[in-house]
This record gives C-alpha cells, sequence and structure tokens, in this order.
C-alpha cells in the first residue's frame, strides 16, 4: 500500500507525541467556583426516536403491532431521560399525524420513502405521549414542514395537531382526542418547525435560507399567537443560515437546532484512525462556541438575555461504517464499543463546557440502531457501553457548571484529523494542543463536586493530578473501562464491559489517578 508524504508525516508526529507522552504522562486539571452562576439544562441528556427501518421503534421500542417492550421501557427509566423528540428525521417530511390516532385497525400502513422501510402507524401520537409518561420523559414532537406538494405538511395541520395535544375537549381537536379516549390534554412544550431544511433529505427539496426564513415567520407567528407557551425550536445550520433565520424568527423561537455526526470506519471491529473519531468533539466545540457568539450577540439585540434564545444539538452520535467486500457501508447495527462510549462522553462534556449556549441535546438512537439498548427477541434486552455513561451523567453532572483548566500532553488537530459532519467545515481549526485527557465539572445541587475525565489516548494510560477548591476531599470514583478500547457487550457476554464504584478517603486538596486508554472516569467529592 502506497503512503502519501502527508500521511507519514502525520503518523510520524502521532508516534512521536505518543512516544514522548508515554514518558511524561502527567496532566494537571484545577477546576474552580465560577463568580457567575450557569445552570446545566438536564435536557442536555435527551433521546429521539425515528421510524429508521432499523428496529428502532418498530422492533425496538415496541412491536410491530405497537405494544410496548417491557424490557426496553424498564431500561430507559433507569436513564431518567429528561426530553425525547419524535417523531423524526428525515421521514417527518413524509409523516402525517393523523394516520396514527385513534382505533389502530383503521390506520394505514405504508412504505416510507425516505428509510425504505414500512409505517403502520401502530405507535402514534397517543402512544408516544403515553409511553414519554410510562418513562418519565418530557416529550418533543417535530413538525411536517417539507416542500413537496403531495407530501409536505402544512401550517393548518400543524395547528390542529397542536390543538389535539394541548386543547381542552371543548377544541375540535380536543374533543377528537376524547373520542379517542384521552379527554385530558398532554400540553406538550416542545416543538420544532421542520428538520434539516437546508438539504434535499427525503420528500424535501432543498430550500435556501431566505425561503425558510420567510415561511418559518409564519409558522412561528401564528402558533406563537395560538399557543404563546410553547416552546420552538427553529432549524439551525451555517452562520449565514442562522443570520437570515434569526433576523425575521428572533422574538417567536427558543432554539436554533444542530446536527452533528462523528464518523467512524470499522474493518474487523477495530475503529480505523481512532484520534479522528475521539477528536472529532473538538472541532464541534469549536463551531459551537462561534454559534454561541452569534447567538449572545442576537439575545443582545432582541433583549432577550434572561430568556435567550439557546442551541438544541438535535441529532448526534458516533455512525459506524462497516468493511464489508472491498467497500465501507454504513451501518446502525454496529455494536457500541468502550471506545464510543469514550466518544459519548466527550460529546457530553462539551455540551456541559458550552452550557447555557447549548440548551439540548438529543442523541440518536436509544434502542438498536446505534442503540444503547439493543434487543434479544421480542421480551429481552439488554445494554451497551454507552448506556452507563448517559445514566451516570444524567445522575452525576447536573447543577452548576465550574471553571476547569486543563494542561497536559496531547495531539494537534492537524494530527487528529477530526471527522464530524456537519456544518463545522466553517471552523478552521489551529495548531492548538487537544489533550488527551478532556473533562468537564459541575456544582450539584446538594454541593458536591462532580469531575468527569476521558482519556482520548488509544494505548497510553494517562496520569490525572486534580486541583480543587478548598473543603471538598472525600471522593467516590465511577469507572468505566476494559483493556480492549474495540471490546463489546453482546447477548451472550452482557457484562463484558461493566462500570464499577468505589470510595476513596482523599485527604488532600489535590487528587491523583490513572486513567485506562478509551477509559471513562466520573468522580464525586464531597
Amino acid at each position: 500500500m502506497l503512503v502519501s508524504k502527508k500521511d507519514r508525516i502525520c503518523f510520524l508526529s502521532v508516534f512521536i507525541l505518543l512516544s514522548s507522552a508515554a514518558v511524561a504522562q502527567t496532566t494537571s486539571i484545577k477546576i474552580t467556583i465560577p463568580e457567575h452562576n450557569v445552570k446545566i439544562d438536564p435536557m442536555l441528556y435527551g433521546q429521539m426516536l425515528e421510524n429508521v427501518n432499523d428496529s428502532m421503534i418498530y422492533r425496538g421500542v415496541v412491536d410491530s403491532a405497537g405494544n410496548e417492550r417491557l424490557p426496553v421501557t424498564n431500561l430507559l427509566k433507569d436513564l431518567d431521560i429528561p426530553v425525547m423528540r419524535w417523531p423524526g428525521g428525515t421521514v417527518i417530511h413524509e409523516y402525517r399525524w393523523r394516520n396514527g390516532i385513534g382505533p389502530k385497525f383503521l390506520r394505514p400502513s405504508v412504505q416510507t420513502y425516505a428509510w425504505k422501510g414500512p409505517e403502520n402507524y401502530q405507535f402514534g401520537t397517543d402512544e408516544f405521549l403515553q409511553w414519554c409518561r410510562r418513562i418519565g420523559t418530557t416529550p418533543y414532537i417535530n413538525f411536517n414542514m417539507g416542500n413537496s406538494i403531495e407530501y409536505g405538511g402544512t401550517l393548518w395541520e400543524a395547528l390542529e395537531w397542536m390543538e389535539y395535544t394541548n386543547g381542552t375537549a371543548n377544541t375540535p381537536m380536543g374533543k377528537l382526542r376524547a373520542s379517542n379516549g384521552h379527554p385530558e390534554p398532554y400540553n406538550v412544550k416542545y416543538w420544532c418547525i421542520g428538520n434539516e431544511n437546508y438539504g434535499p433529505w427525503g420528500r424535501h427539496t432543498a430550500e435556501k435560507d431566505t425561503a425558510y426564513a420567510r415561511r418559518l415567520e409564519v409558522w412561528s407567528g401564528t402558533i406563537k399567537n395560538v399557543f404563546p407557551k410553547v416552546s420552538l425550536l427553529a432549524i439551525g445550520h451555517t452562520l449565514k443560515w442562522n443570520r437570515e433565520v434569526l433576523a425575521k424568527n428572533g422574538k417567536y423561537i427558543d432554539f436554533l437546532t444542530q446536527h452533528y455526526y462523528v464518523t467512524s470506519k470499522l474493518k474487523d471491529g477495530v475503529v480505523q484512525n481512532p484520534y479522528s473519531t475521539l477528536f472529532a468533539p473538538a472541532k464541534m466545540e469549536a463551531h459551537l462556541k462561534m454559534l454561541g457568539r452569534q447567538l449572545d450577540t442576537v439575545n443582545q439585540v432582541l433583549g432577550r438575555t434572561d430568556t435567550p434564545i439557546r442551541l438544541s444539538v438535535d441529532e448526534w452520535n458516533n455512525r459506524h461504517s462497516v468493511f464489508n467486500n472491498s467497500t465501507y457501508r454504513f451501518s446502525r447495527q454496529s455494536p457500541r464499543q468502550l471506545l464510543d462510549a469514550a466518544l459519548v462522553a466527550t460529546m457530553l462534556n462539551v455540551f456541559i463546557r458550552q452550557s447555557p449556549t447549548v440548551g439540548m441535546a438529543n442523541y440518536i438512537f436509544p434502542v438498536n440502531a446505534h442503540g444503547l439498548v439493543r434487543t434479544v427477541g421480542n421480551h429481552d434486552a439488554f445494554v451497551t457501553p454507552p448506556y452507563y455513561v448517559f445514566q451516570q451523567y444524567r445522575r452525576w453532572m447536573t447543577g452548576r457548571k465550574l471553571d476547569i483548566g486543563i494542561e497536559g500532553p496531547g495531539i494537534t488537530p492537524a494530527v487528529a484529523r477530526p471527522t464530524i459532519e456537519g456544518d463545522t467545515e466553517e471552523i478552521q481549526m489551529g495548531d492548538e494542543t487537544l489533550t488527551f485527557i478532556d473533562a468537564a465539572s459541575v456544582l450539584n445541587d446538594d454541593g458536591n463536586i462532580c469531575v468527569s475525565l476521558v482519556n482520548r489516548s488509544v494505548d497510553v494510560s494517562q496520569k490525572v493530578v486534580l486541583t480543587l477548591p478548598t473543603g471538598f476531599k472525600a471522593v467516590k470514583k465511577w469507572t468505566l473501562a476494559h483493556k480492549n478500547i474495540h471490546a463489546i457487550n453482546t447477548p451472550d457476554n452482557r457484562n463484558a464491559i461493566t462500570p464499577t464504584m468505589r470510595t476513596i478517603n482523599n485527604k488532600s486538596k489535590t487528587f491523583t489517578l490513572i486513567l485506562d486508554p478509551c477509559s471513562v472516569v466520573l468522580l464525586n467529592f464531597f
């Protein structure tokens, strides 16, 4: 195989950096409590459902007839998911909400254009909203704002959908809901107008920023007039796109959405160029910072500093492209590895650090397809390594954001070559060092400090020395690690990767620990 001069230089740089790191492994981290109180929104730990013809909703959350699969429900309950987005995604551009209400035997079954699979509408609006209540999450619904003459949704359809979920029983749609057995309103708060309207996805053709901004102004203004208490999400994209959207809709919307997909190539279960995956969140963070500056200016101009427009990372995950028959092919069924768990933790650390600019984030998807949970037949399920990350971050990493300073060995963006899809092409990263250790820290409502640490090195353990504010000493340590960074949980070996917890008596202002490659560690200081 021929290797280019550029690749040889990159490989040599990685070798030199890792060799150096093997000698001087210490990373210094200092935690400080800032003067200003920055609250972390729990909605950072949200999830998303979409019928992608990959056993995600049907044969995942429910069976093909729409019956709830209790093993899945029970596992998702334990995640304490704060928000759940539905029904899409790309498929929203052809979704007809009225097909998913009323007697199930009258609901049509169709083939979706977007994902080439069946949609029988057995898991419709009422089923979704009742399921959200059972697992204890807040529902978030996407409107069909596609521009297809045949399949695109209309504003009146959107308003009727909202009235069906939120209207009293004496309104026309509320009456219909009551006749379907649900007299009380569901009071759905979060609604998104469209999905990636800038692109030619599914039944939607790409539209310009000015066209979307004009249509959105009619939709958002009308919706806010009829339902003033709801929170509206609009489609975000590039700086230019956002500028057009905000100029016409800044007084109506509450979030701009962004989508980011890390991409990994796998061959024989091994991630190729793993640093391109593990350091991809750094490029996303640079982009989020840029968008945050834009929003800060807009919120100041609009007088919305107390109720700011924020970002919702509506879709994110690590997409696996698996080598098969001499080519790499995208697969949602590729098992989640320890490396994926490290990537998930790093992404969540970014969202924490970029609070309050980022106010919501929804992982795609919780079941089977890229899943935190995987099903076995109709009556069994088990969890993958990223499941544990979401579970513990939801329990530990909430409260107020703390300032964190990190100094230690790492690599440059030119060496890492982050691979992430989205709008990050707007970002040109410099030659700064991206440390192998990634970290975030919070002050819980109970007064404890929690620190999350990720070792982004794939083959070198890292020593970390933490300096804490005065008065925090004892520590609980939660660890997710394995000697093989590509290890997975399987139906036959469900505990191949499981976390450990221990209590450590630490009486010093500093705390020292060693992180294995691709391990995730959470620390709780009392």
